[in-house]
C-alpha cells in the first residue's frame, strides 16, 4: 500500500524494511537494501510518495530519512552474518550537509552503532544535482576512505549521467530493469544492458541489476554479465532478514539452464568453423573481387541457417567481395555496393586481424546489435588465403 503524500504519521510507525541482493557468483544473499515503510493498523505503506512530494519541506524529508537510516543501521548492527547494507542517499543532501557542517551523519551513525563501515554501501540515488561534481566526488571519497563501498543507482535513466559515473568511479553500477523496459529504448534494452556490462568492466565496477521480476529477466541479467541481482523474483522488502542461502536452489537451477542454453548456442556457432574448414581449400587464393565473390558463392548452399551475411576483406580493412545477405523469403542476395568499403575504423578490426594471423584460427565476436537489421548478431571471422579474411554474421 502507498502512503498518501499529504498524510501525517508518527515516528513509531516508521520501520526499516530490507530487500535482499543476491550474488550470482556464490548464489547467496550478500546484501540488503534498506527501504522505509510505515506500519500501522496491520498495513504496510511505501514512503515513496512522501519522499517524492515537492510540497513536503526538505527538512521534513531529511528528518524522516535520517530516522529511518538510524533504525536500519541499528537493526543491521545487531544482526548476525557479514552481509552488506545498501543505504540510499541523495547527492544534494550529502553535498549540502557536508558543505555546511563538514559532517557526514551516516558515518556518525555507523560509528555510534558499531557497524563495520566495510559492510556499508553508500548508494548515490538518481536526482538532478546542481553543485560542483568535483566537490561531490571529494565528499563521496570520505565515505570510501572510511571503508564504505560506493554504488550509483538507476544507471542509464534520469540524472545518473556518465559525467557523474566517471567522476565518482563507483564500486557498483546499479541498473533498474523496470525503468529500462519502460523507457523509450524498450526494444533495445538488451543492447543497453550489454553496453552497461562493458562500461562496468572497463571501470572495474560490479554490475547490479534490480527489478528482476521473472526468470527471463534473470536470464538477461546473466547474459549481461551481472554480478548481483535484486527483485521480486526473489523477494520484496521485508522487516526481517532471511537465511543467506534462501534462494540458492532457484539460482543454481536457473544458472544451470542458462549454461545449457549458452553452451548449445556456442556449439552451433562454432560449428561454422568446422564447416568452413571442410568447404574452403587451403590452396584457394583471393586475387580479385571476382575470386572473393566466387568463394562466397561456393559456400551459400552449405552454411547453416544462422548465417545471415558473408563478405571478405583484406587485412587493411578494405572489403574485396560483395555483401551476400540472406533474405528469408528470397534466399541469398548479392550487393556489390559494399566492395571497396573500409572497416578499419571499427576498434576490434586490427586486434582481430593480428590474433587470427598469430593463431591461424577464427574468432567469434561478442553479441552486438546489427546496424541494418537491429537484430542481435555475432560475427565469426577467419583467414582465407593470404592477407584475406571471411566474415560471417550470425543470428543469435
Amino acid at each position: 500500500m502507498r502512503l498518501q503524500a499529504n498524510e501525517t504519521f508518527c515516528t513509531e510507525e516508521l520501520k526499516p524494511f530490507f530487500q535482499p541482493i543476491l550474488s550470482l557468483q556464490n548464489q547467496k544473499i550478500i546484501a540488503y537494501e534498506a527501504l522505509g515503510r510505515r506500519v500501522t493498523g496491520g498495513n504496510i505503506y511505501s514512503l515513496g510518495s512522501f519522499f517524492h512530494d515537492p510540497s513536503v519541506d526538505v527538512q521534513q524529508h531529511l528528518q524522516v530519512d535520517r530516522l529511518l537510516r538510524e533504525k536500519s543501521i541499528a537493526t543491521f548492527a545487531r544482526s548476525e552474518g557479514d552481509a552488506m547494507l545498501f543505504i540510499n542517499l541523495k547527492p544534494s543532501w550529502i553535498y549540502k550537509i557536508y558543505k555546511e557542517t563538514g559532517i557526514l551523519p551516516t558515518l556518525q551513525l555507523v560509528e555510534k552503532h558499531g557497524l563495520d563501515p566495510s559492510r556499508v554501501v553508500i548508494e548515490i540515488t538518481e536526482e538532478e544535482f546542481h553543485g560542483r561534481l568535483d566537490e561531490l566526488s571529494a565528499i563521496v571519497d570520505v565515505y570510501r576512505r572510511q571503508g564504505c563501498l560506493i554504488a550509483i543507482d538507476d544507471i542509464g535513466s534520469g540524472y545518473s549521467n556518465y559525467d557523474r559515473i566517471a567522476s565518482i568511479q563507483p564500486n557498483i553500477l546499479k541498473i533498474d530493469l523496470k525503468l529500462l523496459k519502460k523507457s523509450k529504448h524498450h526494444e533495445g534494452y538488451n543492447a543497453l544492458l550489454n553496453s552497461f556490462s562493458i562500461l562496468s568492466s572497463q571501470m572495474g565496477s560490479s554490475l547490479l541489476i534490480e527489478g528482476v521480476e521473472t526468470k527471463q529477466d534473470l536470464y538477461h541479467s546473466l547474459k549481461a554479465g551481472a554480478r548481483y541481482v535484486q527483485g521480486f523474483l526473489f523477494s520484496e522488502a521485508k522487516a526481517e532478514f532471511q537465511p543467506e542461502r534462501a534462494y540458492e536452489p532457484l539460482l543454481k537451477e536457473e544458472i544451470r539452464l542458462y549454461t545449457e542454453l549458452e553452451v548449445a548456442r556456442y556449439r552451433a556457432l562454432f560449428s561454422v568453423q568446422e564447416t568452413l574448414k571442410e568447404l574452403i581449400s587451403s590452396e584457394l587464393r583471393v586475387a580479385s573481387a571476382g575470386d572473393a565473390d566466387a568463394m562466397i558463392g561456393s559456400l551459400l548452399g552449405s552454411v547453416g541457417d544462422n548465417v545471415m551475411r558473408m563478405y571478405i576483406c583484406r587485412d587493411d580493412g578494405c572489403q574485396v567481395s560483395s555483401n551476400y545477405t540472406r533474405d528469408q523469403a528470397e534466399g541469398w542476395k548479392r550487393d556489390a555496393r559494399f566492395q571497396g568499403s573500409n572497416w578499419i575504423w571499427r576498434p576490434y578490426f586490427i586486434p582481430n586481424m593480428m590474433r587470427m594471423d598469430h593463431q591461424q584460427q577464427g574468432i567469434l565476436s561478442q553479441v552486438y546489435t546489427d546496424l541494418d537489421t537491429a537484430q542481435p548478431m555475432q560475427t565469426y571471422s577467419c583467414p582465407v588465403g593470404e592477407s584475406h579474411y571471411i566474415f560471417l554474421d550470425l543470428s543469435v
